[in-house]
């Protein structure tokens, strides 16, 4: 019954791991898309032309002038994807950021909970084997 419950405690510590480290690595590209929106908004501001180089197939590259920086296209998943106004954009991407960061922060919370779980099985099963090594030892003697 004890290592059944530690190995359940195992699976859940090792799936909430994987799900906090896919949230983590999302964080940066997070900051790194407010960054771009910050530099398109202050851009827009001062009703300067954007310069960008981007990607158009492996390892080819162009050069593009944006004149008049006003909407931004995100990605939202399932290949979906939604033109917004930059402040919009950047109002989505600050709550998603700030989404994905609760998530990790909760995960953290939890997954100490889990560790603590399972030290405690840990230590109960050593407890139970230890008793089973006495009462042999007793038997065995008397």
């Amino acid at each position: 019954m004890l290592e059944e419950r530690y190995k359940k405690y195992k699976y859940v510590e090792a799936s909430m791991t994987s799900q906090k480290t896919r949230m983590t690595e999302k964080l940066p590209d997070f900051k790194n898309s407010l960054a771009i929106l910050d530099v398109l908004i202050d851009k827009k501001e001062k009703e300067e032309p954007f310069e960008t180089t981007y990607l158009v197939s492996e390892e080819v590259y162009t050069k593009a002038t944006v004149p008049k920086p006003e909407k931004v296209s995100i990605w939202l998943g399932a290949n979906v994807m939604v033109e917004y106004e930059l402040e919009k954009a950047k109002e989505l991407l600050e709550k998603n950021r700030g989404n994905v960061q609760k998530a990790v922060d909760e995960l953290t919370s939890e997954l100490a909970f889990v560790k603590d779980q399972i030290t405690t099985t840990e230590v109960n099963i050593a407890h139970v084997h230890n008793y089973g090594v006495k009462k042999r030892q007793q038997k065995t003697a008397a």
